[in-house]
């Protein structure tokens, strides 16, 4: 399954010339034998040159520094002669003595003890089809004379992932399915590596903003050691599906070496069993934006078209609940009809009729450009039962028909709809809220405010309260606080979660808006949005989105997740630290930090590439099976970011080595 490609060229000559005195300079000149190098993919790391007979070499690029004896040396600069070289001069400040014990990256060093070294294989590598990442690519050797040379302590596997997919790939995971080791901390005597304490058997991949196309290739670096239980790759999409492929059969890689591997099509696995109640947000876009003048539904996104695909949805998934935003009465009936199972409850919002009723307009409203729309909820029968609802108008009058905000410019009101439902296998009752906030910044707090005095004043019970709604507002927006101050976001919170966008605009625009959040229910195994079309064609605007909650878990009992983000710069190893809470004890943790695995309590990480509100989410189990996640967003930074005018723009305070 895995055939060996070619060897890297990584045997480095090195002279050492020695002053005397205690505060020795020595250069170290390492020498690689290749032909005329090739633009490295990043700029900024030693990288492969063209293909020689089977080999590939490495050139020198700035930013490169190697360590001997624990000393690290300078990096080359950028206007170094030696950069896209195959030798190049070091220079090293320290008292050094033979034996010398060399490794590349420098970076890679965090400790030095007589002859043994402690090391860190970073748990994130960068993505290229032409080259590795350095920071990864760790060599190491040692010798008594003059002349050293490094031996590569690593195997790189080329992975190529054909396909034709309506999405691109966004990451690649290595992990293995033995006891073996990838990434972390790991201790080396300059000759092989062995884990440590914090090393990970997962390495992820991932691919640069906007993904790449499928049929790309990538290398991901291991260590060159026996996997004895086989492989498994993780492949995700840009939709938010993913791909699984493994072999559970053991293989070797050798040091140097690198081995291609090709995937069969790209095919996403089927999503995980929803367990629980489902309950699903969807914006289906109003069918009469087919008879707007300014913009009107055409071709495929006219509702009489694209509706077949809207049942396919419903049909294949079968949510237990749909909130649904901007439905109109001819979409409530034809879902209804071609559904089957479903009752509803909605009012349209002008004339506060029932939405399907004969007295509610189907179309535009006569002397208006606008649709008579709804939050209407669809419930399924066998399931769910309805004991009481309402609707609300998010105005200073919220009992008003067709009232709003004075700051709504466009006069156009706004419903929220609220039901107490009862879960018939677990006979659990629930409260639920569905709306579609506006597009005004200046009357949606207000909006918020109509929203959270409705369940107060509605859900007297205290019952578990679930939420779901176009918010037209990013979960990290300001406003949101008063929803997420209060509520569990189902995105950040599920066992198993993506963070697709939802509203795309008919496939040329990426936004998340659309969001559900409970309380009360300690368990969300699911969340998930369905980015992705139906018979060919996208069902709305939005993607829509779905949550699975376990209603008989005990909220009061059940742990609670959280954890400390890291102060640092890229390229510095960060400590993610835990604050779980759990009066059973907590006895598994399960961190997925921007597709980076780890099962440790406290993982250190090195990142190779910056992040952006990166999300980091937290699992943690209790002794009894409980469960409970955090997530928050991370970004690194790196030094030269830093706020001008500090003492050194470097943050770097240089000490005394020779004391």
């Amino acid at each position: 399954m895995l055939l060996p490609l070619f060897l890297w060229t990584c045997a480095r000559e090195t002279e050492v010339w020695q002053r005397d005195g205690s505060n020795e300079i020595h250069h170290f000149e390492a020498a690689i034998v290749s032909p005329e190098a090739l633009s490295q993919a990043d700029g900024s790391r030693t990288h492969l040159g063209e293909k020689n007979g089977t080999s590939y070499p490495n050139y020198w690029s700035a930013g490169d520094a190697i360590a001997i004896n624990g000393i690290a040396s300078d990096a080359l600069a950028a206007d170094s002669p030696y950069v896209g070289t195959n030798r190049a001069s070091f220079t090293l400040q320290g008292v050094l003595n033979a034996p010398y014990r060399c490794l590349y990256p420098a970076s890679a060093l965090t400790q030095y003890s007589g002859g043994s070294a402690r090391v860190f294989l970073p748990y994130s590598q960068c993505w290229s089809s032409t080259t590795y990442d350095a920071s990864a690519f760790l060599m190491a050797g040692s010798g008594s004379g003059a002349e050293l040379s490094f031996s590569c302590l690593m195997s790189a596997i080329k992975l190529t992932v054909p396909g034709d997919y309506d999405a691109k790939l966004s990451s690649v995971m290595f992990e293995t399915l033995g006891s073996e080791k990838v990434s972390g901390a790991f201790t080396t005597d300059f000759s092989s590596l062995t884990p440590a304490s914090g090393a990970s058997s997962v390495v992820n991949v991932p691919a640069p903003d906007g993904g790449v196309d499928f049929g790309s290739s990538v290398f991901i670096l291991i260590p060159a050691q026996t996997y004895s239980g086989g492989m498994r790759f993780t492949i995700r999409a840009t939709d938010g599906t993913q791909m699984s492929y493994s072999t559970s059969k053991s293989f070797t890689l050798a040091a140097g070496k690198s081995y291609t591997l090709t995937t069969s099509d790209y095919t996403p696995d089927a999503d995980p069993e929803p367990q629980g109640l489902m309950v699903m947000s969807s914006n289906v876009r109003f069918a009469s934006a087919r008879d707007k003048s300014s913009n009107p539904d055409t071709g495929d996104r006219d509702w009489t078209n694209r509706k077949t695909a809207y049942y396919a949805m419903v049909n294949s998934l079968r949510p237990a609940v749909i909130g649904l935003q901007e439905a109109e009465k001819e979409q409530v009936k034809d879902i209804k009809a071609n559904c089957s199972g479903y009752a509803h409850y909605g009012l349209g919002r002008k004339g506060g009729h029932d939405i399907v009723a004969d007295e509610s307009y189907w179309g535009l409203v006569p002397g208006t450009d606008e649709g008579e729309e709804s939050t209407t909820l669809l419930y399924r029968t066998d399931l769910i039962s309805l004991n009481s609802s309402g609707t609300v108008w998010l105005s200073n009058t919220p009992s008003t028909v067709n009232s709003y905000f004075p700051e709504m410019e466009d006069k156009q009101c706004r419903t929220a709809t609220w039901a107490i439902l009862t879960y018939k296998p677990g006979n659990k009752k629930f409260f639920f809220l569905n709306t579609h906030t506006s597009l005004y910044s200046a009357s949606r707090p207000k909006e918020l405010q109509v929203v959270l005095n409705t369940i107060s004043q509605k859900n007297t019970s205290h019952l578990p309260v679930i939420l779901t709604a176009d918010w037209n507002m990013e979960e990290d927006s300001e406003t949101m606080d008063a929803i997420t101050s209060a509520y569990r976001s189902a995105r950040r919170t599920a066992w198993t979660t993506n963070f697709s966008r939802t509203f795309h605009w008919w496939g040329t625009q990426s936004e998340q808006i659309d969001h559900i959040f409970y309380d009360g229910i300690a368990a969300c195994p699911l969340f998930k949005t369905v980015a992705q079309k139906w018979n060919g064609m996208y069902i709305s605007d939005h993607y829509p989105i779905y949550a699975c909650f376990d209603l008989d878990t005990n909220a009061s009992g059940a742990p609670k997740a959280d954890f400390d983000l890291p102060d640092g710069y890229l390229s510095d190893t960060l400590t993610f630290t835990d604050r779980s809470t759990a009066a059973n004890g907590i006895v598994c943790w399960i961190w997925n930090i921007d597709g980076i695995i780890s099962y440790e309590q406290n993982p250190r990480i090195l990142f190779g590439t910056p992040r952006k509100n990166a999300p980091v989410r937290l699992t943690v189990i209790d002794a009894t099976g409980q469960k409970a996640t955090q997530v928050k967003f991370y970004s690194t930074v790196s030094r030269q970011e830093t706020v001008e005018g500090t003492a050194d723009k470097d943050d770097y305070n240089p000490v005394n080595l020779f004391d």
